[in-house]
């Protein structure tokens, strides 16, 4: 029987895959990669692989949150809490999201059903759960005006962003920064007083 991880090497495996995973969802995406494939490049047996995850889909979404997260700190920290500063800040964020593969992976419908059908419902409502909490956060860290903007209208105006990054090529690219900064300028105008 083989011998159990120690703590140092589950973190190290952990890691690896983690690594591995980005690098291999980023070239093929999360339906055309397999476990072998990630267990292979991360150096540990295959049955190895579910003492770290129940399933790639649940690995990707890990990474996902982080990557989400990660892009999401910048605006959080308002110094100055102006239309100019908001703006940039979300620009910024923007150009992250659209740089980002495995975020980018979101924006195949192959990609979102395969992810669909292996991760929890209870888990993706978490996931959800964390989107509203980033909405809120956004919304008290930003807002200006007398009274709060709705939740459901940052939403609907980050959701036209998310998808403006998601369809760069369908909208064009004579288009597409016109499109930006309407996006910018509307989700602006909840926080901001014209």
């Amino acid at each position: 029987m083989p011998r159990a991880f120690d703590q140092y090497e589950q973190t190290q495996i952990n890691q690896r895959l983690r690594d591995v995973a980005r690098h291999l969802f980023a070239g093929a995406g999360v339906a055309k990669t397999s476990v072998e494939q990630l267990t292979t490049a991360a150096a540990i047996a295959k049955g190895s692989f579910y003492k770290f995850y129940p399933s790639k889909e649940l690995l990707f979404m890990e990474l996902l949150e982080q990557t989400q997260n990660e892009i999401r700190l910048p605006i959080l920290k308002a110094r100055t809490v102006t239309r100019k500063a908001f703006a940039n800040r979300l620009r910024k964020m923007f150009t992250a999201i659209c740089n980002d593969p495995l975020v980018q992976l979101m924006g195949h419908e192959a990609e979102l059903q395969a992810i669909k059908r292996r991760v929890p419902a209870d888990y993706l409502l978490a996931h959800q759960q964390q989107d509203q909490l980033f909405l809120e956060q956004l919304i008290q860290c930003w807002n200006t005006r007398s009274a709060a903007p709705h939740r459901d209208v940052v939403a609907a105006r980050m959701t036209v962003l998310v998808l403006l990054s998601l369809n760069q090529a369908f909208i064009g690219d004579r288009l597409f920064p016109h499109a930006v900064t309407a996006a910018v300028t509307s989700l602006s105008n909840c926080f901001f007083d014209s």
